[in-house]
């Protein structure tokens, strides 16, 4: 990482692993701040730290330094994760909601991608640092003059803020704006006060079944073995035998936000659960194929593990990779959307942190046909547990976690 420098493999481990210890840390630590400071807000923090820590990674002469500008970044990935997919939700109109949820994703890979094309690039690491922190410098300015969110806006009541932000996305379209603004109120009704016991309406249904699924869902995703793959993909793909492994990780990344693109509209067209069941079996198959190739002839083996990989990766970025965080915008009641998002991300960083360990210790192949199994159970996960919300506004979404009478008056 030093220029001049090889660093051991546990400090690689390390360095690698400290960013999702710190993020999934962070989510549960300023969970509040969603809510309490906004989306808006809680974004410029993270991209504060985001750039912060990249200028210690720069300038750091020992590698404590390396570390806390890791971690610093880590805590800023973890504010961004529980606020841009809600952020998105929020502004999106209805029908276009996964579309213009599915932007966070796309930063997610272009970041991917950008990483691998500096790791091929002749620029050295430090160059490399003050690159992500001048993007994280532009991140905060257009966030800066980016609005809040009506719905956080209509949450504490500041009515006319949230009305104005609404004429202005919604091109004067008073009719449309005061049917949003009506689900929007309905949305926030009985939200905390300062005298709300909070506790019983993070333990109700209407709370904890939306959160359960979607800590299935978030668990799920990392066990598709996507980031075991993107962390160690030079050896992964050494080891089953493709040429030129740094060109494939680069060819992989660029796969994968190419093809993100195709998730933002397939999103609203086709719906969530559809998208998660369909694809969540071919990503099993990819990695049960990917798992038997070594057992081949040489040039029939990289053949097949060429075209195993590229359906691994459309399959991932059609539907896993973005999908999960469309839902963690939409599903989520707005009292208690900010520590539900910081439990699902926080299991989604913890599961991260396993899948990439668990290359220290299992041979690949195994590996493979333990994640494929994961994702076969996903897919029936998927289709037994998760409503379909495309289509439905936040409010629709909402009620469909609702107590229906007949519970409502057995409790009475």
């Amino acid at each position: 990482m030093y220029d001049n420098t090889r660093t051991t493999r546990s400090k690689s481990f390390i360095f690698q692993s400290l960013a999702a210890l710190c993020a999934g840390i962070a989510g549960v630590i300023f969970s509040r701040i969603v809510n309490v400071g906004g989306k808006k807000h809680t974004l410029m923090a993270s991209a504060l730290l985001n750039t912060a820590g990249y200028l210690l990674m720069a300038y750091s002469k020992n590698y404590d330094l390396l570390f806390a500008g890791r971690a610093v970044s880590g805590i800023g990935l973890g504010l961004t994760c529980l606020s841009l997919s809600p952020y998105i939700s929020e502004l999106a109109p209805t029908v276009h909601r996964g579309k213009f949820a599915s932007i966070m994703q796309l930063q997610v890979q272009f970041g991917i991608l950008l990483i691998n094309a500096l790791g091929i690039s002749p620029l050295r690491f430090r160059w490399n640092a003050v690159i992500c922190a001048v993007i994280g410098v532009i991140n905060l300015a257009c966030v800066a003059v980016s609005p809040e969110t009506p719905r956080w806006l209509v949450s504490k009541n500041r009515m006319s803020e949230a009305r104005q932000t609404l004429i202005d996305l919604m091109e004067d379209d008073m009719s449309l704006v005061n049917d949003e603004i009506e689900v929007l109120r309905r949305c926030t009704e009985g939200g905390p006060t300062k005298n709300d016991d909070t506790g019983i309406r993070f333990f109700s249904r209407q709370n904890l079944k939306p959160l359960i699924i979607m800590a299935f869902i978030m668990t799920f995703q990392q066990l598709s073995a996507i980031n075991m793959i993107m962390a160690h993909s030079n050896d992964i793909f050494k080891t089953i035998g493709l040429p030129d492994p740094r060109m494939w990780s680069a060819a992989v990344s660029g796969g994968f936000f190419v093809f993100t693109f195709g998730s933002a509209s397939l999103t609203d067209k086709t719906g969530r659960k559809k998208l998660l069941v369909i694809f969540a079996v071919l990503i099993a198959l990819s990695l049960f194929v990917l798992s038997l190739g070594s057992l081949l002839k040489q040039q029939l083996h990289i053949a097949v593990d060429s075209v195993a990989l590229s359906c691994y990766v459309i399959s991932f970025s059609l539907a896993w990779g973005n999908v999960p965080w469309v839902l963690c915008g939409e599903i989520f009641s707005v009292e208690q959307q900010g520590r539900d998002i910081a439990i699902v991300s926080g299991i989604n960083w913890a599961f991260n942190f396993l899948t990439v360990f668990t290359y220290t210790f299992l041979e690949t192949q195994y590996l493979f046909i333990i994640y494929g199994i994961c994702m076969i159970i996903a897919a029936v996960y998927v289709l037994m547990f998760l409503p379909e919300t495309n289509g439905l506004n936040l409010y629709e979404i909402n009620e469909l976690f609702a107590p229906s009478p007949n519970q409502v008056r057995a409790t009475e």
